[in-house]
């Protein structure tokens, strides 16, 4: 009896001790990514059959033992465990599968698990550029990748971008990328004729919006499977396509306005300031010729001031006619869905955006189809098509005496805007109101880029494809000079100019690929391909002048009228084979290479031959690393390979030409070859050589090691990418002094060598820093050393030699006469001399070790989540490099000139005593032949580049008018920016080239852009 008891007793004190312990939980699900309730989550309790899934709100209840674990897990997303506490509800974030390292990547002709790729690449993605407002996918790349550097040529909207992978290669020949959309290399030079101060940018024709990722290829191991081409990397652009399911519907709408981040009114003096400093310098030219103030010259006249009365000057802002705070608004629309057989997606974007100065506008529509279709088992086919209409209203820009702005800061302030008689005053050059009312140019572009491929299943893991691909441009070109601009002024009765440019491109490739798998660890990733690319371009314009009236715009009403028309080619053909090995995901090996041939060569030198190959060892795989729980995953990379470089060079380079016109520089005339005017005799045509022949020019090469490390640590919450590289380019095509008894100048050659030496990090985290709130935090930095090893002699890049290339040094290294001070007694330049201790304007001149180079670049972005709220702030910082202010030479005069001041004029020296880097105001001091390196400024900068706050208004009511989801988003864009830099902008250069970076004059700046936006789907 007391057994039974006992045994009751038992069972009634575990029952009620696990009734005691089962109690009820609830919680949300969440993904990471934007916060919204993911639906279907499978919650279990580790160890057990026993869970739940959530609702269509991501809400869940179950009854849970204390001291047990949940487990979560949703196709698409990392599981996730999560202990239970004492609390009673609780919110579980999941996070995508794509964000860990799992994730695949896209490389060359194909993608690759991250885990095994063993080349230098980085991702950046569709979710870390949304909604910035940047008419071109390029220069959102800016700050968010290591090893990448871009600068806005311009913040005029559509135009040039400077990138940069892993340095410069090159001189004469492109340092740009390749770009490479869904499988196609596309054109990305600019190719209008008219470049304004500031080259178009073709990328601009891309809708970022459209983008799934983009990866940016980085070391000989992951670029040179693209051979000729890729030696200054290589950036893959994946479009977003169709997934199955019921159909997706995505609007987008975001507007707002742009003004510039700096007044600039305050970088001029004023009118009456203007006047003072005019009669300060006349005054001390005065006493530095006859002694004293009181003095007469020669003639017995006394000295008498410039203006008589300058507290009565007028006052003139020269800068706001032409300016105006911009406009812009980008709407997109897409459809995506599909099936086990049809996959599509179709959008359309209309980008439209004003600059800073009048008339600038870019408006952008675009429209794009792609479509994957299952027609059988083996086979399956696809198609990408955009057509894109581009239209660009400008006006001049940059380094010339018809830019507007530039002309805007050479009126002085004392002078009015329109004469007695209503006409456009311009004292000097043109006028800056003028160009901002009467400029009439527009820019059409027209532009399809398309794929079709189709793939054939040969037998388990062999795949056969074909792809055919175009690039087709149409740019039609309009300018039209009335007679209220000096272009059109007088007797030439207004000028017109129509030009048109169709460039096409079209690409064949067939790539074998073979993947299997040996005594289940040895894994294999065959590649073999052919490629057939062509290019050609046609050009042809028409100019008129005497126009009737400026009602009569069009070249036929003019009473004067010419033409001009020509026509070039180039074509590549190539093979190309790839190795991926991996044993048991731990060691691994790839090999690459790619044997191209080019028309642009000489017959001598036609192909090149670009290998390369890699190692990996996944570290953390082995047996040793298993008790390190805080590793997730350390892999160690390293690579070496051989890419080329063709682009930037003439498509007929290597003949001899002979033509109607006189030859420049390799034939004597002009600059290039055609361009020293015709060749005809009388009325009689004629022709002659302009080019001398070189059958061994071939490719430039850049050899490139890198070795690096991918780290993984907690649980993928934290995470580091390191990578050491040396780049050595050699063979480069340079224009190579040649003895003048041949009849000409220059030749074409390889010679020439160049060294880019730098290091790599990116960082990322998501620290745990609460159950409802969420922080994602990205920082990259990056370090390039760039040394010129070999020359034929220096080379002159920008007007009045201030940008020099040269033995020794990087390139644009600034060429000046280094001003070590002014003397505090006399206000006058202190410069350094050659070892006679004589200043000697001719002779010393040197490069001063500052160049546009940074010595580092970067980004930081940090993502923080809350609720329905999002805040992502991201910083994008450039140290250690240089800007030549160009302004301040022509406006910093001291009295030489009667164009306007600066507002560094103020600073000047004016008593004994002062210590100031701005000298007196006196010719001696403000020579126009002096090149004074007080004007190369420290360009440095910090900029708030992109501040985000959004809501995602909750299901319930986004249901209410039929949404699964819609976010709100206040935005600004060059919020913030740090800088000593006493110009517009340290960003932007005058006309950026392989050659020219770094210099800042009548530029238009970046704009300031605050905007609000909304995201619907259905």
């Amino acid at each position: 009896m007391k057994a039974k008891l006992l045994w009751f007793l038992f069972l009634f004190c575990h029952g009620w001790m696990a009734y005691a312990q089962d109690r009820s939980i609830s919680g949300t699900v969440l993904a990471k990514e934007d916060n919204s309730p993911l639906p279907g989550v499978s919650i279990v309790i580790e160890g057990t059959l026993k869970g739940t899934q959530t609702d269509a709100d991501g809400k869940f209840t179950l009854q849970v033992p204390a001291g047990a674990t949940l487990v979560a897990s949703f196709v698409g997303y990392q599981k996730s465990r999560i202990p239970v506490t004492n609390q009673t509800v609780y919110s579980i974030t999941l996070e995508t599968e794509a964000k860990t390292l799992q994730e695949l990547v896209v490389v060359g002709y194909g993608a690759q698990n991250r885990k095994t790729v063993t080349g230098a690449i980085s991702t950046v993605s569709a979710d870390q550029i949304k909604n910035i407002p940047s008419p071109s996918p390029d220069q959102v790349l800016q700050g968010r990748s290591p090893g990448v550097q871009v600068s806005a040529g311009s913040g005029e909207p559509g135009t040039s971008v400077m990138v940069r992978v892993r340095g410069a290669t090159s001189i004469n020949a492109s340092s740009e990328p390749l770009y490479v959309i869904d499988g196609v290399p596309i054109v990305s030079q600019n190719l209008a004729r008219s470049t304004f101060g500031a080259p178009t940018n073709p990328l601009s024709d891309i809708n970022p919006s459209d983008i799934e990722s983009m990866e940016i290829l980085k070391d000989a191991s992951a670029t040179a499977i693209y051979g000729a081409r890729a030696a200054n990397g290589v950036i893959l652009i994946t479009t977003k396509r169709g997934k199955s399911g019921k159909p997706n519907v995505s609007i987008s709408f975001y507007g707002g306005t742009s003004s510039a981040w700096r007044d600039p009114n305050k970088l001029r003096v004023d009118g009456p300031t203007f006047e003072k400093l005019q009669n300060e310098a006349a005054a001390n030219n005065w006493t530095d010729t006859y002694g004293s103030l009181t003095a007469l010259n020669p003639s017995g006249a006394a000295f008498k001031a410039p203006y008589a009365n300058p507290d009565a000057a007028i006052n003139t802002n020269w800068l706001e006619p032409i300016m105006q705070n911009g406009g812009l608004y980008n709407i997109d629309a897409s459809i995506s869905g599909g099936n086990d057989k049809v996959k599509y997606l179709v959008s359309a974007n209309n980008f439209r955006q004003e600059g800073l100065v009048k008339p600038t506008l870019f408006n952008r529509k675009s429209f794009r189809a792609n479509i994957d279709f299952n027609a059988s088992d083996v086979l399956r086919f696809g198609t990408s098509i955009l057509y894109t209409n581009s239209r660009r209203n400008r006006v001049q820009n940059g380094n010339n005496t018809s830019s507007a702005l530039a002309n805007a800061f050479f009126y002085p302030s004392n002078i009015p805007i329109y004469n007695a008689d209503g006409t456009y005053n311009r004292p000097v050059w043109e006028s800056p109101v003028a160009l901002a009312n009467e400029t009439d140019y527009l820019m059409e572009t027209d532009r399809i880029i398309g794929n079709f491929f189709a793939d054939w299943t040969i037998a388990n893991g062999l795949i056969f494809r074909t792809n055919w691909s175009i690039d087709n441009n149409y740019i039609n070109e309009n300018q039209y000079s009335n007679t209220n601009l000096v272009a059109g002024a007088g007797d030439i009765g207004g000028t017109a100019t129509s030009s048109v440019v169709h460039d096409f491109n079209w690409i064949n490739e067939n790539v074998l690929t073979y993947q299997f798998r040996l005594a289940d660890k040895h894994n294999f990733n065959l590649l073999a391909g052919t490629t057939i690319q062509k290019n050609t371009n046609n050009f042809s314009s028409a100019t008129g002048s005497g126009f009737p009236s400026n009602s009569f715009r069009t070249i036929a009403a003019a009473a004067v009228k010419n033409s001009n028309a020509d026509q070039t080619a180039w074509a590549i053909a190539s093979v190309f084979g790839r190795i991926n090995y991996d044993y048991d995901k731990k060691y691994l090996f790839t090999g690459n290479f790619r044997y191209d041939g080019s028309s642009r060569f000489g017959s001598n030198n036609r192909w090149g031959f670009f290998p390369s190959a890699s190692v990996g060892w996944v570290m953390s795989e082995e047996d040793f690393m298993k008790g390190f729980k805080a590793i997730s995953e350390l892999k160690w990379r390293m690579s070496y390979g051989v890419t080329g470089n063709q682009g930037g060079i003439g498509n007929f380079a290597s003949l001899g030409l002979w033509g109607g016109q006189r030859g420049g520089l390799r034939g004597g005339g002009g600059p290039t070859p055609g361009s020293g005017g015709s060749a005809a005799y009388v009325n009689y045509p004629g022709f002659n050589p302009i080019q001398l022949a070189n059958p061994d020019l071939k490719w430039e090469t850049t050899a490139q090691f890198d070795i690096g490390f991918d780290l993984a640590l907690l649980n993928n919450k934290l995470r580091f990418t390191f990578d050491y590289y040396n780049k050595q380019t050699k063979d480069m095509l340079l224009e190579v002094p040649t003895p003048r008894s041949t009849g000409y100048s220059v030749l074409l050659q390889n010679y020439g060598a160049m060294e880019n030496k730098g290091i790599e990090l990116g960082i990322t985290a998501s620290p745990n820093v609460g159950n409802k709130l969420t922080w994602d935090i990205a920082f990259n930095l990056s370090h390039n050393k760039n040394v010129v090893k070999k020359l034929a002699a220096p080379i002159s890049a920008f007007t009045r030699d201030y940008i020099r290339i040269e033995e020794g040094y990087p390139l644009f290294s600034f060429f000046v006469h280094e001003q070590k001070g002014v003397d505090p007694q006399t206000g006058d330049i202190i410069w350094r001399t050659g070892e006679d201790g004589v200043f000697n304007i001719n002779r010393d001149r040197f490069i001063i070790g500052k160049s546009a180079w940074p010595d580092f670049q970067g980004g930081l972005n940090n993502t923080l989540k809350y609720g329905n709220f999002d805040l992502t702030a991201f910083f994008q910082y450039s140290y250690g490099n240089y800007v030549f202010n160009y302004n301040r030479y022509f406006f910093e005069h001291g009295g030489e000139r009667t164009t306007g001041y600066s507002s560094q004029q103020l600073d000047r020296w004016q008593k004994p005593g002062d210590v100031t880097d701005i000298p007196r105001m006196a010719r001696k001091n403000y020579d126009i032949n002096f090149r004074p390196s007080r004007h190369v400024e420290d360009a440095s900068y910090l900029r708030l580049k992109n501040l985000t706050l959004g809501y995602n208004v909750p299901k319930k009511i986004a249901a209410k008018i039929g949404s699964n989801n819609i976010r709100v988003y206040a935005s600004g864009q060059n919020v913030l920016t740090f800088t000593k830099y006493t110009g517009l902008d340290p960003e932007v250069s005058v006309s950026p080239s392989e050659t020219v970076q770094g210099v800042d004059q009548g530029v238009m700046p970046q704009p300031r852009v605050w905007m609000g936006g909304i995201n619907l789907t259905f």
